[in-house]
């Protein structure tokens, strides 16, 4: 048998970035196109995405002027300070002094850093904040797939700041199960688990017992491969030694790392010779 579980979308969710906390005054340049990421903070959530899954939205406070526009972008290392554009969003018109909130849908990975692109209208915005970090820059405007060099903004325009962005981030939760591996000698079944994320996994079900790679059938993973070996209990146990076959309903729960559960019931037939 062979299985491939997907999951609802989840319902749990990560904040990236940060926002500035009061109307920000409007001084990114609004006739230059640039291309704008944040690769460290000093404090607060950081823009870096923790592992894969999805950007559902992002937002941004917008400042007073009127005519404000920002396209929201996602951006991986490729070395150095060279970054490619992984996907985006917009560009979008902001309401001003307002929070503005637009959703998405962008796959990305561990690593990915959010940004913003600003400079396709006249009308300068709120692409930062003061702080005591600097983000990284670029004149232009990267397509998906595209790749440029950036430089650190701050310390060559005297001032210190933070990009003024967040977005949600949704651990991928879905999971698939291989080939189902059986020990007719002992009676026990095993299925190899392919994992998006680090969390958690735990099996349940009556009339059996699990083994999660050696240990409980509670146990923290990584991402990758993880093994589940079911075993029969109680009466299912004495009625495998018996006719030599049973059936049991294991349930597997995975949690990714700040995400939501993934629950799927597995139909399995234990045999023993």
């Amino acid at each position: 048998l062979i299985g491939c579980w997907l999951a609802a979308p989840a319902s749990a969710s990560i904040t990236l970035g940060q926002l500035a906390t009061s109307i920000p005054d409007s001084d990114c340049s609004g006739d230059i196109p640039i291309d704008e990421l944040q690769p460290t903070v000093s404090s607060g959530n950081s823009y870096i995405v923790p592992s894969r899954g999805l950007i559902t939205s992002w937002s941004n406070r917008s400042a007073t002027d009127p005519g404000q526009v920002l396209a929201f972008k996602v951006f991986r290392n490729e070395g150095g300070n060279t970054y490619r554009v992984v996907g985006h969003d917009g560009p979008r018109a902001l309401v001003s002094s307002a929070l503005n909130t637009f959703p998405t849908s962008i796959a990305v990975q561990a690593g990915d850093v959010i940004g913003l692109h600003h400079g396709d209208t006249a009308a300068q915005t709120a692409c930062n904040f003061g702080a005591t970090d600097t983000y990284f820059e670029r004149n232009g405007d990267l397509l998906d797939g595209q790749f440029g060099d950036f430089h650190d903004y701050g310390p060559g325009n005297c001032c210190f700041y933070r990009l003024n962005v967040t977005a949600v981030f949704e651990p991928a939760n879905s999971f698939t199960v291989g080939q189902i591996g059986r020990n007719k000698k002992k009676g026990t079944a095993t299925l190899g688990l392919d994992l998006p994320n680090a969390g958690d996994l735990t099996v349940s079900g009556k009339g059996l017992k699990a083994v999660i790679a050696g240990a409980s059938a509670a146990q923290a993973v990584q991402p990758g491969s993880a093994s589940v070996t079911i075993k029969a209990k109680g009466k299912q146990l004495r009625k495998l030694k018996s006719t030599g076959k049973v059936k049991v309903k294991p349930t597997i729960t995975y949690t990714p790392t700040g995400g939501h559960p993934s629950t799927q019931p597995w139909k399995l037939t234990l045999k023993k010779a």
